[in-house]
């Protein structure tokens, strides 16, 4: 009852942001791991901001599948049905509640050139939803005006490098175009984004070197776990080429990503690193982390601030649906953008912008 009370409120605010009114319609897409909390507070919300509302329930794509495509994050292999989609360019505005969320699929790219905004709810606990969001509009624009002003420095960039005393150091060519801002709301037609998250990143090529993952950094998906032991990453051409350690983690990323039989797997995908200050790396432990549940790292877990996310297997900027999609956040890096540092030793450069 008491996340109940919450949820509308926190749903009509979050509407507000997206600048959902009484001339829109706003579509909930919906799957049976879906909160129904969550929907229920959708539809109240925007009733009460006098959009028009409907639910579209869609299949729960290879949960429960035999082989390696259980695990989440699966990519652009998940497709969405005719008229879900169809449905979704009819309205202004759509709130994802799917467990997977229709993050790498080309169906998104549709709904989006249609002008649909797209907003990914991914933690299950409302507490965590109202934590990483800003509430007034003036936080709002603060955090979209910080995020954006990052976004930029990043399309400026010809080179980027990312360091670590744990030995990584790899570099890249940022690929201006596929550089985006991720400041938690959507308010401009086709803009997708996920609830709370504070994030820019890109899509690089020529990436080349080596990412150590450090014991303690955070498996976003697929795992939903801290690593325990070092694993190093040899990164040639835009793909791993070797997956190394002498810990379980190296031989269960390496065997997980090869039973996939698939070389776009091991492909690079998108660099950046976290902007939101409400982000708390350590609360991944402390809450349910199973990934058939989400739990709270799916948000959490990208955009606490500092922190330098990674990512292999689809990008959708190439037509490249790979059926694995790593996201790994790595603490105490060094990002730097035509050899400036933006983030130092885990640790956001306010003054840069």
């Amino acid at each position: 009852m008491e996340k109940a009370g919450l949820l509308v409120p926190l749903f009509r605010r979050q509407m507000e942001h997206c600048q959902v009114n009484d001339s829109e319609t706003v579509a909930l897409v919906t799957d049976v791991k879906s909160p129904r909390e969550y929907v229920g507070a959708g539809f109240a919300a925007a009733q009460d901001l006098g959009a028009d509302v409907f639910e579209v329930q869609v299949p729960e794509y290879g949960r429960n599948s035999v082989g390696p495509e259980i695990s989440t994050g699966q990519g652009g292999t998940l497709r969405l049905p005719e008229g879900p989609v169809e449905a979704c360019k009819n309205a202004d505005m759509v709130f994802d509640f799917t467990l997977e969320g229709f993050i790498h699929v080309p169906e998104r790219t549709e709904i989006r050139d249609a002008g649909t905004r797209i907003l990914r709810v991914g933690a299950r606990e409302p507490f965590y939803l109202r934590r990483l969001m800003p509430w007034t509009k003036e936080e709002a624009q603060a955090v979209k005006e910080k995020v954006q002003k990052h976004s930029q420095l990043l399309a400026e960039t010809d080179e980027m490098r990312i360091t670590s005393d744990h030995g990584t150091d790899v570099t890249m060519q940022v690929e201006s175009d596929t550089a985006f801002d991720s400041y938690g709301f959507v308010d401009t037609p086709g803009k997708w984004d996920v609830w709370g998250q504070n994030m820019v990143s890109n899509y690089p090529t020529n990436v080349e070197g080596t990412i150590v993952i450090a014991p303690g950094d955070y498996n976003v998906v697929p795992f939903a776990d801290y690593v325990n032991s070092a694993i190093e990453c040899v990164v040639e051409d835009n793909y791993i080429v070797e997956i190394n350690g002498e810990g379980g983690d190296a031989e269960l990323m390496r065997g997980h990503m090869e039973s996939y039989d698939d070389p776009d797997v091991f492909a690079t995908s998108h660099f950046g690193w976290g902007l939101n200050p409400n982000g708390k790396f350590y609360d991944m432990a402390l809450h349910d982390r199973k990934p058939d549940e989400t739990g709270v790292s799916a948000s959490e877990g990208r955009v606490w601030s500092g922190n330098m996310l990674w990512s292999t297997g689809p990008n959708t900027h190439i037509d490249r649906y790979a059926p694995c999609h790593y996201d790994i956040a790595q603490k105490g890096c060094t990002v730097y953008l035509d050899g400036t540092p933006v983030v130092e030793d885990g640790t956001v450069v306010e003054d840069i912008v």
